[in-house]
């Protein structure tokens, strides 16, 4: 019964492997594609933009995200300080450049939000960064917190916020592409494969946090 046990449980680590494996291709495609395409009609306007948030939240933030990870190879030798030290830096970089993205076209744009999918997303995301940024620092500031705020409450919260700025952020992405001027001339096939490709990183970088989620909630509940 326990070598059966063991053997599901290594299965299962193998398969979170594989298919991390799996994600950090589909990173690395949509923010190599993006970046070079930006890069090639000139880092202004939408450009900018597009880059921007791309790599901040498509390349940064969903490293961030995996750092607890069992399943993220690239974090798996690292202690729980080195992890908390790198989903900060890695948070605070994603968050910050994904910030400067919205902000640049909000300006671009008077702060008048467009009628489009794409655009209402992105304010979303734009506002649900900042939020989920100044709760990560009170979850940094759990423990002298703690007599005020229950430190698992505390990052619980920031969990399902920076869970929430992902999804809203990549879904942005997903609408962005048929929307952006610079992206249509690389025709309707190419444009509906990166959008599968993100939907798919979408979900297996939310695989971690989802699973984060459910043991915190567990906690809280016991």
């Amino acid at each position: 019964m326990a070598m059966t046990q063991a053997n599901s449980t290594s299965v299962l680590q193998q398969l979170e492997a594989a298919l991390n494996v799996l994600n950090q291709l589909c990173i690395g495609f949509v923010t190599i594609w993006v970046s070079w395409t930006c890069l090639r009609t000139g880092l202004q306007g939408i450009a900018l933009h597009a880059w921007l948030v791309t790599f901040g939240f498509c390349f940064l933030m969903a490293e961030a995200m995996m750092c607890f990870y069992d399943g993220n190879w690239l974090t798996l030798r690292y202690t729980r300080k080195q992890k908390t030290a790198t989903h900060v830096v890695l948070q605070l970089l994603g968050g910050g450049m994904g910030v400067a993205g919205c902000l640049i076209q909000l300006i671009r744009d008077d702060f008048t939000i467009s009628v489009t999918v794409h655009a209402r997303l992105g304010f979303a995301t734009f506002v649900l960064c900042l939020i989920s940024l100044l709760s990560g620092l009170l979850a940094v500031l759990a423990r002298s917190m703690s007599r005020c705020w229950s430190p698992l409450l505390n990052k619980t919260v920031h969990v399902v916020l920076s869970f929430g700025t992902f999804v809203v952020a990549m879904l942005a992405q997903y609408y962005g592409y048929t929307q952006a001027g610079i992206f249509k001339s690389q025709g309707q096939d190419f444009v509906i494969l990166i959008q599968v490709v993100t939907l798919v990183m979408m979900i297996l970088t939310c695989i971690g946090p989802m699973k984060s989620l459910y043991y915190k909630f567990e906690s809280i509940a016991n």
